[in-house]
């Protein structure tokens, strides 16, 4: 069990880290490289804050509801990336093998993210002592939903577009086509 929760903060910290950078990298050029020693401190430190006052302000019982959330909306995200491309590889008969996890996992998990934040994090706020983390757990659980159901919503976009043969998938042994510059998400 240690081993886990020390592995998981370790690579939630460093892909953290990573993200921050290439955010702040945006503003501030030096921030985009990975080597910068100030910029890699600082992101690591802002990340490593973000997870200690997670920590240190509640309880795991108020952190594990929204890493549960967080684990399998992943899994959903993944199984509908596999499900876009076996349509987009023309294999659209084995399509049902991860679209039905797909669809299990994404809409119970949605629906358990939904009553997580109804049930376990708005009851937060209305006491000043937890208010503060209440508003934190909520906003971060609906931001991680709202981040899947935008990539679901990308992947059956395009699944429904080769499907209905306005893209057609590439034929056989040849690289899959890239999509136009304009289309938003475009790695489904």
């Amino acid at each position: 069990e240690a081993l886990f929760i020390l592995t998981t903060i370790d690579a939630g910290t460093r892909v953290g880290r990573f993200l921050v950078q290439e955010f702040l990298g945006r503003f501030h050029e030096p921030f985009s490289r990975a080597g910068w020693l100030p910029g890699s401190l600082a992101s690591t430190a802002l990340v490593v804050f973000a997870w200690a006052f997670l920590i240190h302000s509640g309880s795991i019982s108020t952190i594990w509801p929204m890493f549960g959330v967080a684990n399998q909306l992943l899994a959903g995200v993944a199984l509908s990336v596999a499900t876009t491309a076996l349509i987009n590889a023309g294999k659209r008969r084995y399509a049902w093998v991860t679209g039905a996890p797909f669809a299990f996992v994404t809409i119970t998990t949605l629906t358990g993210g939904l009553l997580n934040i109804r049930d376990n994090f708005l009851p937060l706020t209305r006491d000043p002592a937890t208010a503060v983390l209440g508003w934190v757990n909520t906003t971060m659980t609906a931001v991680i939903m709202a981040c899947a159901v935008l990539v679901v919503a990308d992947a059956a976009r395009r699944c429904a577009s080769v499907l209905r043969g306005a893209a057609p998938p590439p034929a056989p042994g040849e690289a899959p086509r890239a999509l136009a510059p304009d289309v938003p998400f475009g790695c489904c």
